[in-house]
């Protein structure tokens, strides 16, 4: 048929074949990228998470509590609400190694760790910073509930045990507290809490 003498063609695109089957092509294609950017995705939550772990207790590490003492800034600033940093080191915890070897030391650490972590609320945060040192992040928590919480978690260390040839060994804590202040850095703060520890341990 022609108008004006020019062809008209009134057949639908969709009716060519060939414009179909490109149709179909660009739907796989558009799946098959979806599916790739969420394993990838996946796959960057994982790398994420294992930056962030403790490569021998299944808790967090000191670059993941930085972090986390900074978003504890914000919520001072922002809101008002105070969090706090305990910081425990572990009394006696090189004789363990030397006497008993690493590998009851690692056990120790382990068990210890995951009593810190399940003592403390989902909103908290537990991690290791250094070979005997751990630390608390409490949110919504002041200084006199972070101290508080501070003398309980020490006793549940001090509770901790590891039983070798029937005897029970274990270990004691000192620890200081520190309110996660918004005009200091996250370094000030853990560096604060820390000398509260030290002074602590050496007032004994």
């Amino acid at each position: 048929m022609s108008v004006l003498n020019i062809p008209v063609n009134f057949n639908s695109p969709f009716d060519d074949e060939s414009t179909a089957n490109d149709i179909s092509d660009s739907g796989d294609t558009i799946r098959r990228l979806q599916d790739e950017i969420s394993v990838l995705k996946t796959k960057l939550l994982h790398v994420e998470q294992k930056a962030d772990a403790d490569p021998l207790v299944p808790i967090y590490n000191r670059r993941a509590l930085m972090r986390e003492i900074g978003r504890a800034q914000v919520l001072m600033s922002r809101y008002d609400i105070l969090c706090s940093v305990i910081f425990f080191d572990l009394n006696g915890f090189k004789n363990i190694n030397d006497k008993f070897g690493h590998s009851i030391g690692d056990d120790l650490l382990i068990k210890i760790g995951e009593t810190l972590k399940s003592t403390v609320r989902d909103c908290d945060m537990v991690a290791r910073i250094g070979g005997d040192e751990f630390a608390v992040l409490l949110f919504k928590t002041n200084l006199a509930e972070a101290k508080a919480k501070a003398a309980s978690l020490a006793c549940r260390i001090a509770e901790q045990n590891i039983d070798m040839a029937g005897e029970k060994i274990s270990v004691s804590s000192a620890w200081g507290v520190s309110p996660c202040y918004p005009d200091d850095t996250a370094k000030q703060i853990l560096h604060r809490a820390d000398r509260a520890m030290y002074d602590a341990k050496h007032q004994r």
